[in-house]
């Protein structure tokens, strides 16, 4: 299981693209929309096999009950997930039920810019003690990885997970062979630095 994306959200992805080429020197390429989630997204590779989704609301899809909907609303940026991959989802999906996670799989897609079909299957996981600490976790059924079409030149220089539960969380990520850093704090967080051109910055988030 390995580190796959970050999706960070905001109301405006024009705003985050040219927020981001000004930290970093790089632009971000639009990726395509998710049909159904009100969403559309660009991207930026951090290495391959692992990118930063930038999400937002998509106007050309109805803004009602929806992620879109939600980060319409949002006050800001904000850090929402982290995702891992598998190469079998069903090991995973019994690791997070011996935690006491039901994990229920589904399936989800998106549509590129050129028309490609990218498919995927993830394990939804009701809200639980976990938080955002909890990895979105997923298994690719398409062979195109979105790192090795998006632009290059930012890599990931820290991830942290911040949680009032860290050692809980350490052992979750023990029993999924996840090394990721866990420290203890009031609420949980995910904490992220790039390095671009222009040095080091931080991905800003209003939950952090």
């Amino acid at each position: 299981m390995i580190l796959d994306h970050f999706a960070w959200s905001s109301p405006s992805l024009d705003k985050a693209i040219a927020d981001v080429e000004e930290w970093s020197g790089i632009r971000a390429a639009p990726g395509g929309s998710h049909p159904g989630m009100g969403t559309r997204n660009a991207l930026l590779s951090l290495r391959d096999g692992l990118y930063l989704a930038i999400d937002a609301p998509d106007p050309g899809q109805q803004l009602v009950a929806n992620n879109g909907a939600r980060m319409a609303a949002q006050p800001g940026y904000n850090m929402d997930l982290f995702a891992v991959a598998t190469d079998d989802i069903h090991a995973a999906q019994s690791i997070l039920e011996r935690f006491g996670l039901a994990a229920e799989l589904r399936t989800g897609s998106r549509k590129t810019l050129h028309g490609e079909i990218l498919k995927w299957r993830h394990l939804a996981v009701e809200p639980s003690r976990f938080g955002n600490a909890l990895p979105h976790i997923s298994q690719w059924e398409t062979a195109n990885h979105p790192s090795l079409e998006a632009p290059i030149g930012c890599t990931l220089e820290r991830f942290q997970v911040a949680h009032p539960l860290a050692e809980s969380v350490r052992e979750l990520y023990a029993a999924l062979d996840l090394t990721i850093d866990v420290v203890r704090a009031e609420r949980p967080s995910l904490r992220v630095s790039l390095r671009g051109r222009h040095g080091v910055f931080d991905l800003p988030s209003y939950s952090a």
